[in-house]
């Protein structure tokens, strides 16, 4: 039931994030800091993606805003969609457009536009808050307060709910409770082991309706500690992660990227078979050497180098997978990648995994392809 969740939810945002994504096909500022503060004073006129441990945007940004960071905060306005993931997320700054979130704690409040998408531990969407269209939360405890003209759907553990909602409100929960301040103008469904806990106060416009179930679950959806929401934002992060390192990779590297594409895309099978054998064997080089004390250092050296290009290959990958299916499926010789293929194809490669068997012995088919080509590379570059 968990992996289940985990699939469906995992699958939804990616969706969301397929919806978002093409904002950084266009012109965009693009920064990996740190710590990254962009200033009351200042704006950005195009879109803005930011990665970084510590993340604070209080200018104005014209376009979207992509941020991923540790601890993420918006307190300036957004003019277009925002997209943000990250452990501490603090949204206050205005968003014309939609907004998705994704953290272990978030907090929103802030106006939204479009549609308001979270998923996190801990969700709390504040008084004041008020969301332009729907609504959809997933989380372990969550705490709606805010405004919807729209309608909201919320899963998770506990759930608290002392907003106004102009549409109808579904609660899937463990745990339901209205606070004296819930105005529901439309119907109120909801899945629980027991009965909502209405506050005084709390006013319920349109029809009620109850399904008791035994243990908190729908359609695949089961969340008694939020942990498959969890394993989804790992999977989350470690996705946007190798979209990321895929377009510095392709913008700051092109002409080397596309050598190790070009031959990987070229000799295919033979660089798999090199990939696969050197992936085998270096690890038992390495051992042997760190047995003696003159090969211990020839052991760690060779035991980073190995361990670095594991870690690139498994995003080189993901261009070889867009190159190939250029070359397939779209008949495109030597196509130049650009964002949008980028992204696009990389959230296309992460959902192959879960195609039964087939998915992952293609993914690493790939891998090791990548793998082959890079050390290839690396090796004519030194004897070089």
């Amino acid at each position: 039931m968990h992996m289940k969740t985990s699939k469906k939810l995992f699958s939804s945002i990616l969706v969301a994030i397929f919806v978002v994504s093409p904002f950084l096909v266009q012109g965009a500022t693009g920064k990996v800091d740190k710590n990254y503060y962009l200033a009351p004073s200042l704006t950005i006129d195009d879109n803005l993606y930011v990665v970084g441990s510590d993340v604070s945007t209080y200018g104005k940004v014209k376009g979207d805003l992509f941020l991923l960071g540790g601890s993420v905060v918006v307190s300036g306005p957004v003019e277009g969609d925002l997209m943000s993931s990250g452990g501490t997320l603090n949204i206050s700054g205005k968003v014309n457009g939609d907004e998705r979130l994704a953290g272990g704690s978030v907090m929103v409040s802030n106006l939204v536009g479009g549609d308001l998408l979270v998923a996190g531990g801990q969700v709390n969407v504040l008084p004041g808050s008020i969301v332009g269209k729907d609504v959809e939360i997933v989380g372990g405890t969550i705490n709606y307060s805010g405004i919807s003209n729209g309608r909201v759907r919320i899963r998770g553990g506990d759930v608290y709910v002392n907003g106004r909602i102009d549409g109808g409100l579904s609660v899937q929960a463990q745990n339901v409770k209205l606070g004296p301040n819930a105005i529901i103008a439309g119907d109120f469904n909801y899945y629980s082991p027991s009965e909502v806990v209405l506050e005084q106060g709390a006013i319920i416009s349109g029809t009620t309706n109850f399904s008791k179930i035994a243990v908190f679950q729908d359609e695949g959806m089961s969340v008694p500690g939020f942990f498959s929401g969890l394993i989804t934002l790992g999977l989350l992060v470690k996705l946007v992660m190798i979209i990321i390192a895929s377009l510095i990779l392709v913008y700051a590297f092109n002409k080397q990227t596309n050598m190790i594409i070009k031959e990987s895309v070229s000799n295919f099978w033979r660089n798999t078979g090199k990939g696969f054998i050197l992936f085998v064997i270096a690890p038992v080089v390495i051992i042997i050497s760190l047995v003696t004390v003159i090969g211990a250092i020839f052991g760690v050296v060779v035991g980073l180098i190995y361990a670095l290009l594991l870690i690139i290959s498994s995003v080189i990958a993901n261009l070889i997978f867009a190159q190939l299916c250029m070359k397939y499926i779209f008949k495109k010789e030597d196509y130049n990648l650009n964002w949008w293929i980028i992204i696009l194809f990389s959230l296309i490669f992460e959902m192959i995994f879960f195609v039964p068997f087939i998915g992952w012995l293609f993914k690493l088919a790939v891998f090791f392809t990548a793998f082959g080509s890079l050390a290839s590379y690396v090796f004519n570059k030194a004897r070089d």
